[in-house]
């Protein structure tokens, strides 16, 4: 058998791990070029490991807020701008986006309405558009629909009214501080009920004549169904003498519950 120690002796040996330089040495040996490389090759590696951190924690931070719905729903509530509608709805849900619709219909600051109106028409648009279970359930409780058992003329017409005027159903009183009144025009078998808005509300035949306008006024005609699980609201909304408009919406069934399906105006002064 081969002498194993003495291999091994000849292979230490080759290598030369004993005549290596002392660290000594190599820093006496180099030069002001030797000391300048060093020092770049230094920095870069700190340069590497500094960006490596920050990086990874600039692209950790939104994906967290974005994985987390209530996150993203409180940022979404100091500023409806932050996000387009449709990019709310698909990342919060139908449930969370519900939740906004609720708490932003109660702020009533001239900054924060003048941001949310259009974020929330738009809200109620793309909703109404999805004929899933979910999406319409969310729009039936906040058009207070979702009990099967009411009437669902009042139903039809307490989702007309939170449609243009949100959870509240609150009109601004007029320059005199007239608070505003509803008037309904309904069939004599319709079953008259609360509908929640306000302020005054009269409900009166197709034909009766009411009393002069005092202030704000809001318009509800006879409901016109074209079938069982369609129909059509006219509705006036009379803000001052001169500044109103018509409109008429168009309410669909689905899945045994009210929703607004589509809005035409049809006259503005």
């Amino acid at each position: 058998m081969p002498d194993v120690s003495g291999a091994l002796q000849s292979i230490w040996n080759q290598l030369a791990i004993g005549r290596l330089p002392s660290p000594e040495s190599i820093v006496r040996s180099m030069d002001p070029v030797a000391w300048l490389l060093t020092a770049l090759l230094v920095s870069a590696v700190i340069v590497g490991v500094v960006f490596t951190l920050s990086t990874r924690r600039t692209f950790l931070q939104p994906d967290a807020l974005e994985s987390s719905p209530e996150l993203l729903l409180a940022r979404i509530k100091q500023d409806p701008t932050q996000l387009a509608p449709i990019s709310i709805i698909s990342r919060l849900g139908a449930d969370s986006s519900l939740e906004l619709l609720e708490y932003g219909d109660q702020i009533r600051t001239h900054e924060w309405r003048y941001r949310w109106n259009s974020v929330r028409e738009e809200l109620l648009r793309l909703l109404s558009e999805q004929n899933a279970f979910g999406p319409t359930y969310a729009l039936a409780r906040y058009y207070r629909s979702a009990d099967k058992l009411e009437p669902e003329t009042l139903r039809i017409r307490r989702t007309a009214l939170i449609h243009k005027f949100g959870v509240a159903r609150y009109v601004e009183p007029d320059g005199e501080g007239r608070h505003a009144e509803l008037r309904v025009r309904a069939h004599p078998a319709e079953v008259e009920g609360d509908l929640g808005f306000g302020g005054e509300t009269l409900w009166l035949l197709p034909d009766e004549p009411a009393g002069p306008v005092q202030g704000p006024l809001v318009e509800l005609d006879p409901i016109e169904f074209r079938t069982l699980q369609d129909a059509d609201l006219r509705m006036s909304i009379r803000r001052s003498p001169t500044i109103g408009g018509g409109f008429r919406l168009t309410l669909t069934k689905r899945h045994g519950y009210w929703i607004v399906s589509n809005e035409e105006m049809e006259w503005v002064s």
